[in-house]
């Protein structure tokens, strides 16, 4: 007789008149009422117990085994989960990000780069071009997605636009997709912004505010040499920069929040709405975000951070007033419910990188600062994939490659136990090579915190959606 055993990635829910059923290795979802789900519920929460077909119905076993919350005795699930990150790295499309410089002229208190007069010249153009050339010839990708960045990627205004359209003319040449996309302070867009973005093909833009007029401009002030002329403030720069990109792309507001600014953070978006922000031709995009530590240069910020728990209230309190008019996105989950990866962020995607400002390439954009952290020089050769070794390369670069290539949340002591490992990969890659467990603690506390109410919102279904999931179920 078959026997099939519990999957460990399952979770179980009470909701109105029954109990919701989920598997995090397949995202499948099922509704069970009745006398008997007290019993299957209490079997399949005991992760690789025994189910007999005598056990259950017939019925209840195709539901259950194609949900994949029993598998068949011998499976490894953990595999599966191994041999589709592994894929995912290879099949995620592919994104160039290009840090025009790293100047800024604006003087954030908590920013994590180092500021500097680097900048990408025309003279880089070239090598530019033909590692992104090389790139997609050997990966065979047939789109490519630009990210425009900085330090305030339009303070290199000049060398953008030249770039752009020769990136735009190889692509074309390539039979390639391209679209491009910025991260700004919203200061110093040029006068013909439908113009400019038409002509670069941007398709989403990040714009930050840290709070209303007066938080913003206190935390975000122009530094010494960048003081404008015209005295407006870059509150006022911002906004009116946004009020016009709405009319022809999309743009994520992001709201950067500490203990010092979050009364701000309602007013924000009411002030927002009061401006039309979510009746325009592209429904600005609610972001808010959590102002933590990124490396080591703004450990500083430790003690202004919000707890998982005040981040996660002021959240819950931005979608009951904004949740029917607006798209509020949790960059943990941006489809708004915890389907199992089959994508990776760029700094782990085989065919995507990041040009430094110093014609350096990097695995991450948190690191376009961290010049030791760069993995190879752009005018060097250009492999598929992350290269562990490479003739003549310093060793340094060469250990950095190599950490990338090996990294795989599936084989982490730690990771490759817990039970949203499939929903997760680990979280952020660069707090694992930072060794930052602190942040690695609170990626796990926000999913005890949150994957009910994901779940149940998902399905659309009446729950108790402030359900914790105990650390016990989360490590079985």
């Amino acid at each position: 007789m078959p026997v099939y055993r519990s999957s460990r990635y399952n979770f179980v829910f009470p909701v109105r008149g029954g109990s919701l059923l989920y598997n995090a290795n397949t995202g499948a979802l099922v509704r069970l009422g009745g006398k008997d789900r007290g019993r299957i519920t209490k079997l399949l929460m005991r992760p690789g117990a025994s189910v007999l077909e005598t056990r259950i119905s017939r019925p209840m076993k195709t539901t259950l085994t194609e949900g994949g919350f029993i598998v068949a005795e011998g499976v490894d699930e953990l595999l599966q989960i191994r041999e589709r990150y592994l894929k995912a790295r290879t099949d995620t499309p592919m994104v160039i990000t290009i840090t025009t410089t790293m100047d800024c002229n604006l003087g954030c208190y908590y920013c994590y780069e180092e500021r500097s007069e680097a900048r990408l010249e025309n003279a880089n153009l070239g090598d530019l071009l033909s590692y992104t050339r090389r790139r997609l010839e050997v990966s065979g990708k047939k789109s490519l997605h630009v990210d425009w960045y900085g330090g305030e990627p339009l303070l290199n205004v000049e060398f953008l636009e030249t770039a752009s359209a020769a990136l735009q003319e190889l692509c074309q040449t390539q039979g390639v997709k391209y679209v491009a996309s910025v991260i700004s302070n919203g200061t110093e867009w040029p006068e013909d912004v439908g113009a400019f973005v038409a002509r670069h093909r941007i398709h989403q833009v990040q714009i930050s505010f840290d709070g209303l007029k007066k938080n913003h401009d206190k935390r975000r002030r122009y530094r010494s040499k960048a003081i404008r002329a015209s005295g407006a403030s870059s509150f006022d720069r911002a906004i009116a920069l946004v009020d016009r990109l709405l009319d022809c792309t999309r743009v994520d507001v992001r709201f950067n929040i500490d203990h010092k600014n979050k009364g701000d953070l309602l007013p924000f978006y009411e002030f927002a709405q009061g401006r039309g922000w979510f009746e325009k031709p592209f429904s600005a995009v609610i972001q808010p975000a959590r102002l933590a530590v990124y490396s080591a240069a703004s450990s500083f910020l430790r003690s202004s951070e919000l707890s998982v728990a005040e981040f996660d209230e002021l959240r819950a309190r931005l979608r009951a007033r904004f949740g029917s008019v607006a798209l509020i996105e949790e960059s943990e989950v941006p489809d708004k419910y915890p389907y199992p990866k089959t994508g990776v962020c760029a700094a782990l995607a085989s065919d995507s990188a990041v040009v430094g400002a110093d014609a350096k390439i990097y695995r991450c954009g948190l690191q376009a600062s961290e010049t030791h952290r760069s993995v190879a020089a752009l005018a060097g050769p250009s492999l598929k994939g992350i290269p562990i070794r490479m003739h003549g390369a310093p060793d340094r670069q060469a250990e950095e490659r190599a950490w990338w290539e090996a990294f795989d949340p599936t084989r982490l002591p730690t990771c490759s136990r817990c039970s949203f490992l499939p929903i997760c990969w680990g979280g952020c890659p660069k707090k694992h090579l930072e060794g930052d467990q602190h942040a690695i603690a609170e990626q796990s506390e926000y999913w005890r915190r949150n994957l009910a109410r994901l779940v149940t919102a998902g399905a659309e279904i009446v729950g108790n959606a402030r359900i914790r999931i105990p650390r016990a179920q989360q490590f079985r």
